[in-house]
């Protein structure tokens, strides 16, 4: 199990397998292959210019629900949020996390620069999914129904705002999201909407998932369909990878691991996109173990930890780490999340908590509200093409669909971050 884990911490290192077509004009994010981008993500010279020396301010909260800590999930308290507040009034930006993120994530720090830069202060709040969330914020510690999960980020949005110090003064709030935290901010404005304790002056989803059990299929089938000899191939699959850094380093440079290492990589490999997609889909599944693991340990549901099993802080984990990380996301769903729905005096059959998840379920809020946006990709693998032609149909002149960049690949680029602050400028 120790070697399965140092390989996971080795994902990225195998996009050496990537070549690049023709350079791109100027300013046009170079990377033609929608699974590339999603590993690579924006090179140096494509990324926009954002103030670097901002105050940010990790800041904990009291937990919000009672709830004790098991031993093995320690790491997880206490309750954060990440925040950069201007010295004068001036709206408050919301953002929600993707799969598995924290608050502390790249993502929230680079849209906290990219929103503070037009004006705005900036609170990121921790994904639903994240096991630090699960056990301060969410009354249902078992990620996966759309309504009580944003219930819970809607709960601690008024936490963070009750947070804010005295001198911070809030002149109006806005709202955005990245991948699973996109779909979320979406459920959100529709509940605001109806409730109206925000009033949300601008709602922007990035790269959302449109069903989430169509995305979350897809990200399954990347990892069972591309990688040789299932879990258990890992090892040898990163050591292959790892073998093609020989050239790049034959000089004796030292090793950045970033996105320019990448687009090095992937500027002088030859392409397999069979590599590339299993990285995908084993990343997202390590995000999902996570999620189960602690999922399973909260609620003591017996799918991963026998229930009699007492876990101390310094037990070893092997064995359940390894049963997690083959939990996919269909058995995520029929024995962890089903099974919570259905006990303690509640029915809430399989289909709903798919149908609940679904931006359909909610497009005519998204055709009437000329407040709410969406940026994506057209080769997003999270999304097929008539779900792209859900979001250009019901979003109309609100849909900025870009032809490339992956899932989220594009998002600190110089177009994606400008068309953002344009979306959120007044």
């Amino acid at each position: 199990m120790r070697s399965l884990l140092r390989a996971l911490g080795a994902l990225g290192l195998l996009a050496t397998a990537l070549v690049v077509s023709a350079q791109p004009a100027s300013g046009t994010y170079p990377i033609e292959d929608g699974l590339a981008a999603t590993v690579i993500g924006t090179p140096a010279d494509y990324k926009a210019d954002l103030p670097e020396d901002l105050d940010f301010e990790v800041r904990s909260l009291e937990p919000l629900v009672e709830r004790d800590t098991p031993p093995t999930l320690r790491y997880a308290r206490p309750l954060q949020y990440l925040r950069v507040t201007q010295d004068e009034p001036a709206p408050l930006a919301f953002v929600i996390a993707g799969t598995g993120a924290s608050a502390l994530s790249s993502k929230c720090v680079m849209l906290s620069r990219a929103l503070y830069d037009v004006g705005y202060s900036v609170a990121c709040l921790p994904s639903p999914t994240s096991v630090t969330f699960m056990l301060g914020a969410a009354e249902h510690p078992v990620p996966g129904r759309m309504r009580t999960d944003v219930a819970d980020l809607y709960r601690l949005m008024g936490a963070v705002r009750d947070d804010l110090d005295e001198q911070t003064q809030v002149t109006g709030y806005a709202l955005t999201g990245w991948s699973l935290g996109a779909t979320q901010a979406a459920f959100i404005a529709r509940h605001d909407a109806r409730v109206g304790t925000f009033g949300f002056s601008k709602v922007l989803l990035l790269n959302p998932a449109v069903n989430i059990w169509a995305s979350v299929q897809r990200m399954d089938a990347l990892l069972a369909e591309n990688l040789d000899g299932g879990i258990d191939g890992i090892p040898a699959f990163v050591a292959r990878g790892l073998g093609g850094l020989k050239q790049l380093y034959a000089s004796g440079d030292p090793l950045r691991f970033n996105e320019d290492f990448l687009y090095r990589a992937y500027t002088s490999q030859s392409p397999d996109r069979a590599d590339i997609a299993a990285i995908i889909g084993l990343a997202f599944r390590l995000s999902l173990a996570n999620m189960a693991f602690g999922a399973d340990v909260i609620t003591r549901a017996d799918v991963i930890v026998p229930r009699d099993e007492e876990l101390g802080p310094y037990d070893s984990l092997d064995p359940y780490i390894q049963r997690s990380f083959k939990t996919s996301f269909a058995a995520y769903i029929d024995r962890l999340l089903v099974p919570y729905w259905n006990r303690d005096g509640r029915h809430v059959p399989r289909e709903r908590l798919i149908a609940e998840a679904d931006l359909r379920a909610i497009r005519e809020f998204i055709v009437d509200n000329p407040d709410i946006g969406v940026f994506t990709s057209a080769d997003d693998p999270i999304l097929s093409d008539d779900e792209i032609d859900f979001l250009r149909d019901s979003f109309g002149e609100r849909a900025r669909i870009r032809a490339r960049g992956g899932h989220m690949g594009n998002l600190s680029s110089q177009n994606t971050v400008r068309a953002l602050q344009d979306f959120f400028s007044p």
